[in-house]
């Protein structure tokens, strides 16, 4: 399992009336690799990173933001790692990461209860350039579309200027059951952890110079490289995949799984 059943929900439903006050909280932070500033937090005992940035917000009452670049980096030496954008396992945006052979296995996953997440097939996962896997660390570079919203629930509730509680977990020695297979189940995590972001903060005018330039993003213009090139680790195929196949020199695209194919 993804969090810990029973005891996770008791101790989120004090845990969201507390988050703000809690020293565990976001704060701004600029990855010396790809340049992108976050909000986020970096767990000093676990060792794991993540940040957060969204798109500018709009100055009508409702935000029209539907995506979000994000980081996440761990220890290379944990089994597999886990982010809860929702706070929670259940119906909740729910990505996973492990390294297989030099390779960042990354994906979105989902669950209605407190079982085995599987894949999820609403958000179109972008991998930056700066993703990367070395003797030490691990490190997922996103860009997430169609992800501000998920099934049975919705990033800061619907307010992309509130609070959201994020959730991190891991399992600290035990692999996935198949590290080749970005669909494999694995077993529960033994470390778990969270903190406050305020989303308030994580808007950033500099988004779509991230993305590589422009004044506007929707839901299927998904390449981050210019004309029809994928950068190093971005996405290149798989079902459904509408963005570019050819990627830039010195790499090539590696199926992944049937729905995921990479510039490697």
């Amino acid at each position: 399992m993804f969090f810990k059943g029973l005891a996770f929900i008791v101790l989120l439903l004090g845990l969201q009336y507390v988050a703000r006050a809690s020293a565990q909280s976001s704060t701004a932070y600029c990855d010396s690799s790809s340049g992108i500033c976050y909000q986020g937090y970096t767990d000093p005992t676990l060792n794991i990173t993540i940040g957060v940035v969204l798109p500018p917000l709009t100055t009508g009452s409702t935000p029209n933001a539907t995506e979000f670049i994000a980081e996440l980096i761990a220890p290379a030496s944990f089994g597999w790692t886990g982010l809860s954008m929702g706070g929670q396992m259940a119906n909740s945006l729910l990505f996973t990461m492990w390294p297989n052979n030099g390779k960042v296995m990354f994906g979105p996953r989902w669950s209605s209860g407190y079982t085995q997440p599987t894949p999820y097939d609403g958000p179109t996962i972008t991998l930056l350039p700066d993703t990367m896997v070395n003797s030490t660390h691990i490190k997922a570079s996103f860009r997430c579309q169609n992800c501000t919203t998920w099934e049975g629930g919705s990033l800061g509730s619907g307010d992309l200027a509130g609070f959201q509680l994020l959730a991190y977990v891991a399992n600290d020695d035990t692999p996935v059951t198949d590290p080749s297979d970005i669909a494999s189940n694995f077993t529960e995590h033994d470390q778990m952890n969270f903190f406050g972001l305020e989303l308030s903060d994580a808007h950033s005018s500099s988004y779509y110079s991230y993305i590589g330039g422009g004044t506007t993003a929707t839901a299927t213009s998904t390449s981050t490289a210019p004309a029809a090139t994928q950068t190093k680790y971005g996405q290149c195929g798989g079902s459904d995949w509408t963005g570019p196949t050819v990627c830039a020199s010195g790499s090539t695209c590696e199926a992944v799984n049937t729905y995921y194919s990479q510039c490697l």
